[in-house]
C-alpha cells in the first residue's frame, strides 16, 4: 500500500492532476476592511468592457474556482483606445479577449512578463456561452491555478 505521498509523487510523474476540494472558509470567509486593504494581488485580469453580465458572473466565480480571495484578484480594463492602465505586479496574468494579450504585454516589463505566469482566453461571454467554451477556459486557468497554490498567492516569491 502507498503513502499519500508516494501515491501523489506517482500521480505526478503520470501526469495526472489531482484536484482537491476547497473548504469554505477559506474562500468565502468575510474580509474586514482593513484586511482588503493589505491584501496582496495574486491575479490581474484584464478583460474588455463590452462584456458586462459575462464579465460579472466569472468575476463572482473566478475567485472561487481559483481557491484565491476575491480581493487578491485586481481587474482592469482598457480605456475608449483599447489602452490598459499599468497593471499591478502579481504573480498571474489573465488576458480575456482577442486584444487583450497585446494590450497587457505593452503594459508589462519583459522582467515582469518572464517571472509570470500569463495565460489568455476568449471573452466571457463567449468563454461561458457553451460546455466546449467552458472547457477552453478551465485549460487556460489550470496552469494559473497550479501557480498560484504553489506560490500560495505570493507575488513576491517569484
Amino acid at each position: 500500500m502507498l503513502d499519500s505521498h508516494e501515491r501523489q509523487r506517482f500521480l505526478n510523474a503520470m501526469g495526472i492532476d489531482v484536484y482537491v476540494l476547497r473548504a469554505a472558509s477559506a474562500v468565502d470567509a468575510p474580509h474586514d476592511e482593513a484586511q482588503a486593504g493589505t491584501a496582496a494581488t495574486a491575479l490581474v485580469v484584464a478583460c474588455a468592457r463590452d462584456a458586462a453580465p459575462a464579465r460579472e458572473h466569472l468575476r463572482a466565480v473566478l475567485p472561487r474556482a481559483l481557491g484565491l480571495a476575491p480581493e487578491a484578484i485586481a481587474w482592469i480594463e482598457p480605456d475608449a483606445s483599447g489602452t490598459l492602465p499599468e497593471p499591478p505586479a502579481a504573480a498571474a496574468y489573465l488576458a480575456l479577449g482577442a486584444d487583450m494579450p497585446r494590450a497587457l504585454g505593452a503594459q508589462l516589463s519583459t522582467e515582469r512578463q518572464m517571472a509570470a505566469l500569463i495565460a489568455a482566453a476568449d471573452a466571457p461571454s463567449v468563454s461561458l456561452r457553451d460546455g466546449l467554451a467552458r472547457r477552453a477556459l478551465w485549460q487556460a486557468l489550470k496552469p494559473l491555478a497550479r501557480r498560484l497554490q504553489n506560490h500560495g498567492s505570493n507575488p513576491a516569491r517569484d
